[in-house]
């Protein structure tokens, strides 16, 4: 049983079967396309590894999507224009600064793919954290305000109104002031 399957496309054949076997030798099993749709890639892969003289539009399309999905996806590339790279980098491609070699260190470099896969995910995951803190206090100040405004409390007294109601209720303060915008109105 392969340890997994990666998809590989290059310009030369030789060099698609030389990554090929280089792959085979660390377990996994190769699937190698000359040609593919940007728009229908196969979904039952574990991986991308490209190598090329110069990278397809088509291909660029395809390393990108499959690296924002997750994949890791490993570029061999020796003259790929700056524009070009940095698309690439934030989509989450591995990009090496050469081609394939008879003995390329393809496992070390899928490695490296999966490590930047996984750092991407918990950067995302951070934004996605402090997006919905930083919309939750916003909502606090705003129903902070409302009480101030309806109740006539200032801004202290306010704010310990709602986190005392919030803990008694076993509720956020971000729930709390939901609750709290729709049902008082100005």
């Amino acid at each position: 049983m392969s340890y997994s399957k990666i998809l590989i496309y290059s310009d030369d054949i030789a060099q698609a079967n030389r990554l090929g076997l280089l792959l085979s030798r660390y377990g996994h099993e190769p699937y190698l396309v000359r040609q593919i749709d940007p728009m229908h890639p196969p979904g039952d892969i574990h991986g991308v590894m490209i190598d090329c003289r110069r990278l397809p539009a088509e291909w660029r399309l395809v390393a990108s999507a499959m690296a924002s999905q997750g994949l890791p996806v490993v570029v061999f590339m020796e003259n790929l224009p700056e524009s070009q790279q940095q698309v690439l980098l934030e989509a989450g491609v591995t990009l090496v600064p050469h081609r394939v070699e008879e003995k390329e260190p393809v496992e070390s470099w899928l490695k490296q793919a999966r490590l930047q896969q996984e750092v991407m995910r918990k950067q995302q995951l951070a934004v996605d954290d402090l997006s919905k803190r930083l919309e939750e206090n916003k909502l606090v100040q705003q129903a902070k305000a409302r009480l101030m405004k309806v109740q006539g409390l200032d801004e202290e007294t306010a704010y310990k109104v709602m986190r005392s109601t919030a803990m008694k209720n076993h509720q956020t303060m971000g729930d709390l002031a939901r609750k709290i915008l729709a049902t008082l109105v100005d």
